[in-house]
């Protein structure tokens, strides 16, 4: 090979592995400022974040936290954030768009957020494969742009307090195995999507109608329906004996 081309093609290399080692050390310190972002920013009463120390500069050094999971544990590479039922409160923190490079699992269950779910999660975090809100404050409504977590299989938003329709566009999660909005103040019509799901996913939202709750909307439900069948019936065949009463009561009556 030409000592020139050799050159250059040794250039080149060593070019490729500098940028993939600065983007690597990139990712990193992003995964590091998302959960410094996420300490500094909730309340935590019970102090379950204390194992969460940013002056270990050591490799690694964050898979030893509570509640974070990594892809290896020699990398500040967050895979997984599970810190449920640790009494946090809050805001869901903007410092999760930090760990989005990396993160697939989030599960924030059993906590007191008080927010709502920012519209902007899926575009922070674009590769996760499982959110969990269940059992919070959450309010306002479930953003349309949750269809751009496209790779979700578990989606859990159940007691909280929720508001507003169930956005269609979730109809597009085709991952999505399981789904559970029970128990907030949701309302209108369960997308078709969603007809072969439990009615217990989305039972406690009184303004919710559609297949799997069994009810029609702008109709009645199957077992309202039941009822008022019922009362018709009931209320024909005393009308019939209340007749057929009269009718007997004036017939004895001529005859005297």
């Amino acid at each position: 090979m030409d000592p020139r081309n050799k050159l250059r093609a040794s250039l080149l290399v060593f070019s490729l592995l500098g940028l993939r080692v600065f983007f690597a050390s990139s990712e990193v310190e992003d995964n590091v400022r998302c959960l410094k972002g996420i300490k500094d920013s909730l309340q935590d009463p019970q102090d379950r974040l204390a194992t969460w120390r940013f002056d270990n500069t050591t490799a690694g050094f964050v898979c030893d936290f509570d509640g974070v999971s990594c892809w290896k544990q020699n990398e500040n590479r967050v895979l997984g954030l599970e810190l449920q039922d640790m009494k946090l409160s809050g805001r869901i923190p903007k410092s999760l768009k930090y760990c989005g490079k990396s993160i697939q699992r989030l599960d924030l269950a059993s906590n007191s957020f008080s927010s709502e779910i920012p519209p902007e999660i899926c575009t922070w975090m674009p590769f996760l494969v499982s959110i969990n809100m269940s059992g919070n404050d959450l309010s306002g409504p479930i953003p349309p742009s949750i269809v751009n977590c496209s790779y979700l299989n578990e989606l859990v938003l159940s007691d909280n307090e929720l508001s507003g329709p169930i956005p269609y566009e979730s109809g597009s999660l085709a991952r999505l195995k399981k789904f559970s909005v029970a128990n907030n103040k949701l309302s209108g019509t369960i997308p078709s999507y969603f007809s072969g799901f439990d009615a217990e996913d989305f039972e406690g939202n009184s303004g919710l109608c559609g297949v799997p709750l069994g009810s029609n909307c702008g109709g009645m439900s199957r077992k309202n329906l039941a009822t008022v069948i019922a009362a018709g019936v009931s209320g024909a065949a005393a009308s019939l004996l209340l007749s057929l009463g009269l009718l007997w009561w004036c017939g004895s009556g001529k005859k005297k």
